[in-house]
């Protein structure tokens, strides 16, 4: 960021230097709300590449950059306004001393000045709300839940299962030890003896839907036996406002098909993409319980 803070900063100083010499060669050129409008450029071009790289599901490692690119959003601001109030200063002392008045210009100047100050500052201001604003409702959306079903700090680095604190839901968080939860097994669709049944790829259970569920609601999962296979629409509640699953709270999800309990028009489960949100139609996948909170 310090590069491009110092081509700012010199075009800004450029501009000041031709403003100067022009004012004192009587040829004046008022040159100040160039000054400011270098200065609300950079202030954009900071906070673009502060969000450039920001990812809502890595707050901890986005948050750096993020900072580097507001503190050149500021400085640029800052350093175009204070330039521009400079000038404007050392200018009305100048006119003092000589005795000149000011006139109906400089003060419609300083007027124009002060409103594109105004502008840049509510321009920050609205970022860092709308900012700050996604990270608290991604952050309080979810709760972390342990073996027995109680709430977690959100720093803890364990748990059993998450709540989504908007709908109501209990899901199941997913491991990679290889045992019956691992996210990586693969399992088909069989409910009251249709489908094909232990036609997957898993550990710890038979390998399809019924089986799974059954198994879990045996381990009473979080203090919990009554999991259940979610339908799409339930699925979906995941994805309010996002494209994405909340890799922080579900950070062993698959980027494949996740089945639902839901079925399409050809007898085939309706299932969702986890990496995209998309939903397609489909006979086997990888499995997420959930539970309605009491």
């Amino acid at each position: 960021m310090t590069p491009i803070l110092f081509v700012f900063g010199g075009l800004m100083l450029f501009v000041a230097v031709i403003d100067v010499v022009s004012f004192f060669r009587d040829r004046y050129v008022n040159c100040k709300p160039i000054i400011i409008n270098i200065g609300v450029l950079g202030t954009f071009v900071g906070i673009v590449l502060g969000l450039l790289d920001f990812d809502t599901h890595n707050i901890t490692e986005s948050v750096p950059p993020l900072l580097e690119g507001l503190k050149l959003a500021f400085l640029t601001s800052i350093l175009g306004l204070g330039l521009s109030v400079f000038l404007s200063v050392i200018q009305a002392l100048f006119m003092l001393l000589r005795g000149t008045k000011a006139d109906e210009k400089v003060e419609s100047e300083t007027k124009q000045q002060l409103e594109m100050a105004n502008q840049s500052l509510a321009a920050i201001l609205e970022t860092v709300k709308q900012l700050k604003s996604d990270i608290y409702q991604r952050r309080h959306r979810f709760s972390k839940l342990n073996a027995e079903g109680q709430a977690l700090p959100d720093e803890a680095t364990q748990w059993t299962a998450v709540q989504d604190n908007e709908t109501g839901f209990i899901w199941e968080t997913k491991t990679q030890d290889g045992g019956l939860q691992d996210g990586k097994h693969i399992y088909t669709w069989y409910a009251d003896g249709k489908g094909q049944k232990n036609g997957g790829q898993c550990k710890g259970c038979r390998c399809d839907t019924e089986g799974y569920v059954e198994a879990i609601n045996k381990e009473e999962l979080a203090g919990y036996n009554n999991w259940h296979l979610p339908t799409i629409e339930e699925f979906e509640t995941l994805f309010k406002d996002e494209t994405s699953i909340d890799k922080r709270y579900f950070p062993n999800i698959q980027s494949g098909w996740y089945c639902s309990s839901t079925l399409s028009d050809d007898d085939r489960l309706w299932c969702m993409n986890f990496e995209t949100g998309n939903r397609g139609g489909g006979q086997h996948g990888h499995l997420l319980l959930a539970r309605k909170k009491s």
